[in-house]
């Protein structure tokens, strides 16, 4: 008999190595519950200096053994920001949505999400999010 058991999933903000990065929440996508990850590594896997077209299509690469990492949602980058604020630098992260056609910051100095900064340029960190049920 096959029986699969269900992966442990760590505290949020811990490391959770076998999904490549920290654990920061979960999260309703089209229904399902996603879990949600961040590149481990600190800083390092940021992209810097990216426009908010830039980050919407944003390309990282294999990071910690994964392969489809992306720029966050809203929500990804806002979860980030409430749960795990000391993995970031203080100050704007691009995530890939827009709200009524303006791009979607958040300022992890102070949370702001200023709609006027969408001409800047920030940082794009590397998210995962991956349905409850794969695990």
């Amino acid at each position: 008999m096959n029986i699969k058991t269900k992966a442990t999933i760590p505290a949020i903000n811990q490391p959770w190595p076998e999904q490549g990065g920290i654990y920061i929440g979960s999260r309703l996508i089209d229904g399902a519950v996603h879990h949600i990850v961040i590149a481990d590594g600190g800083t390092t896997h940021d992209l810097e200096d990216q426009t908010a077209k830039a980050a919407q299509g944003a390309q990282f690469g294999e990071i910690n053994g994964h392969s489809d990492w992306h720029a966050g949602d809203q929500e990804d980058v806002m979860l980030a920001y409430i749960n795990a604020r000391e993995h970031f630098e203080p100050t704007y992260y691009w995530s890939r949505s827009e709200h009524h056609g303006w791009p979607w910051a958040v300022g992890f100095e102070g949370g702001s999400t200023d709609g006027y900064r969408r001409h800047g340029e920030f940082r794009v960190r590397p998210f995962r999010s991956f349905p409850d049920s794969s695990l």
